[in-house]
């Protein structure tokens, strides 16, 4: 339920129970008013009947007091009845038809008082028996009952316009409820869309709520808060993109040796065989010349292996095979495989292309491997296999050596953190967040034996944009 919803709620509830509340108080005074009143007429009419009848009655004579009650009757239509008693105390003239109740001088004895009135509930309704006596300190009484026809007339017309105005002042507390609910509330709800748009990433943009109440105060923190995000972003990329320079420069001066390496046994065929030339220029021959072009042909292979790595400074998507990335890492780190007496063994699966950025995949996997091969001085074995498994593309880097200690195993990832003398503890930090600007997953596993670091890269396609310079990061 939303929250206008819920403030309508309430305040229908508040109007439905406020307006019960007034109406039954109000019918309540009513009817206690008109009771008032109806005994007040019922007495005034009881004296005026007392007053006609007091001599018949004193005298005894009945017919008289008869035709006295008889006229009274006449101008009066509330009257249900009406008995008096005589001197003795028992009864003298009556009106009812049928004859009288056998209980009824228990109804409302007038004893010690001049006047009784009494509410009684009969078949015939509500009646009020107003008992009166004709001459004081005497027995003779006049019993006049009223029926409450104007009571039981005016409730039934209070209940239909206390319902009829509840129906009234439902619909209108309906309509200005929602009206207002939904004035009042549409800048919070401008303010939880600003807030899922901050959610997602989309720092910058400003809020056009400009209530000068609370809610506009709210509005211009987050206002305040979406550019600072922004600046905040914008610094952080920046600060990516330089670590990532930084761990691309560490990773050619790591390469470097290799390098070297690589070059210098052509460079050491082609200068044997140009120092023979320079001495005896007629010993060149057609197949010297061919080992020198091939030589030539393999630096210049290895330089623009080593040269595609070092050149990218931008985030350029393309549809990737995996295999031959992981193979031009397992490549440009074969002198120190060697030099470090590792044996590389990969374990390759047919794999569906992904979409990413060359560039950074091969860096991540190249810090992978370059870990591995330095966390095993003494040799061992380096494993790296591929599959795909529920529409990601997993990669395993796996060592043998001695494991990532247990106490820093939470931090690995944190930028700065290392413990190698001249590391510079960006390696493991930019490998998780290229794999994160790629939708990926990173994850490890070490013990005593040695460790496993497991990448997921999803097949489909992802909404990335070109971005000349690197703006996307997720730090961990």
């Amino acid at each position: 339920m939303k929250l206008w919803q819920k403030i309508v709620a309430l305040n229908m509830f508040l109007i439905i129970s406020l307006g019960t509340i007034i109406g039954f108080t109000v019918k309540g005074l009513v009817i206690t008013s008109l009771r008032e009143e109806l005994n007040r007429q019922g007495i005034s009419l009881a004296k005026h009947l007392a007053d006609r009848i007091a001599d018949p009655v004193l005298l005894e004579d009945y017919y008289r007091t008869q035709e006295a009650i008889n006229d009274f009757l006449r101008t009066e239509e509330d009257i249900e009845y009406v008995f008096v008693t005589g001197q003795t105390g028992r009864l003298f003239v009556h009106t009812f038809k049928d004859g009288p109740p056998t209980d009824i001088l228990s109804w409302n004895p007038v004893i010690n008082k001049l006047i009784s009135i009494q509410l009684l509930d009969t078949e015939k309704g509500f009646i009020r028996d107003i008992g009166l006596k004709i001459f004081e300190r005497m027995l003779p009484e006049v019993h006049v009952g009223l029926k409450e026809t104007r009571i039981t007339k005016t409730v039934r017309i209070l209940n239909r316009v206390i319902g009829i105005l509840t129906i009234i002042m439902t619909i209108l507390g309906c309509s200005v409820s929602c009206f207002l609910s939904r004035r009042i509330t549409k800048p919070l709800l401008e303010l939880v869309n600003f807030a899922h748009s901050l959610s997602k990433g989309k720092f910058g943009l400003r809020t056009t709520v400009n209530s000068k109440d609370e809610v506009g105060a709210l509005a211009v923190t987050f206002n305040q808060l979406s550019m600072e995000l922004k600046t905040y972003k914008e610094r952080m990329a920046e600060s990516f993109k330089n670590m990532l320079r930084t761990e691309k420069l560490t990773a050619l001066g790591r390469l470097s040796a290799g390098l070297a390496h690589e070059l210098r046994n052509p460079l050491t065929s082609m200068k044997v065989l140009l120092q023979g030339f320079s001495s005896n220029p007629s010993e060149l021959s057609y197949e010297d010349i061919k080992v020198i072009l091939s030589e030539v042909n393999q630096m210049e292979e290895i330089l623009s292996r080593f040269l595609k790595f070092a050149r990218y400074d931008s985030f350029n998507l393309s549809e990737l095979d995996i295999n031959n990335v992981i193979k031009q890492v397992v490549y440009l780190t074969r002198y120190h495989l060697k030099n470090y007496k590792i044996k590389p063994i990969l374990s390759l699966n047919d794999l569906p292309t992904i979409r990413g950025d060359k560039g950074m995949i091969e860096q991540a996997l190249l810090n992978l491997v370059m870990n591995s091969i330095e966390a095993m001085p003494e040799g061992g074995k380096l494993i790296i296999k591929s599959m795909y498994e529920d529409r990601f593309v997993n990669v395993i880097v796996k060592d043998t050596g001695p494991g990532i200690p247990e106490g820093i195993r939470e931090r690995i990832f944190d930028p700065f953190f290392t413990t190698k003398p001249d590391g510079t503890g960006l390696g493991l930090s930019i490998v998780y967040n290229i794999i994160k600007i790629h939708h990926g997953k990173i994850d490890f596993q070490s013990n005593s034996k040695g460790t496993n670091f497991i990448i997921q890269l999803p097949i489909e396609y992802q909404d990335f944009k070109r971005y000349k310079n690197i703006e996307v990061f997720n730090w961990k």
